[in-house]
């Protein structure tokens, strides 16, 4: 497993990210919501790779489109450090690849539309494309 990490703009929450692929092989994917585009956010999983976010106070959640996945935030600065989904069989996610410290080392951004899928299918997407997800 390879082994990458980042933090937020303030350093009060670590990043981790463990993947059985070469970051230069990885791909971020770009969300074209006004959200995401408005903070620039890139978002990098992978099914079979764990994202841990290791944070020194509470992280701040948010809740946007389909009201079913939370927006992970740097209390201090608002700094969005990914999104989660958590149900009975699952804590899975996605973290904000602009704050790797290998960030420019990834393929270029893809842009995903996910406000054109309904709920079920958004939830499916996630099962097949985010990281188990911890949160410390």
């Amino acid at each position: 497993m390879y082994q990458y990490s980042g933090k937020c703009s303030c350093g009060k929450v670590v990043i981790h990210f463990s993947s059985p692929d070469a970051i230069s092989r990885c791909r971020s994917r770009k969300c074209d919501c006004d959200y995401c585009m408005q903070r620039g956010i890139e978002y990098l999983s992978d099914p079979h790779s764990q994202i841990t976010f290791i944070s020194k106070t509470p992280l701040s959640h948010e809740i946007q489109g389909s009201e079913q996945a939370k927006f992970l935030l740097c209390a201090k600065f608002q700094t969005v450090v990914g999104v989660g989904y958590i149900d009975e069989d699952a804590s899975i996610g996605s973290l904000n690849a602009r704050l790797l410290d290998e960030f420019d080392n990834l393929q270029g951004g893809l842009t995903v539309s996910p406000k054109t899928l309904d709920k079920t299918e958004k939830v499916k997407r996630w099962r097949e494309l985010w990281s188990q997800l911890k949160v410390i």
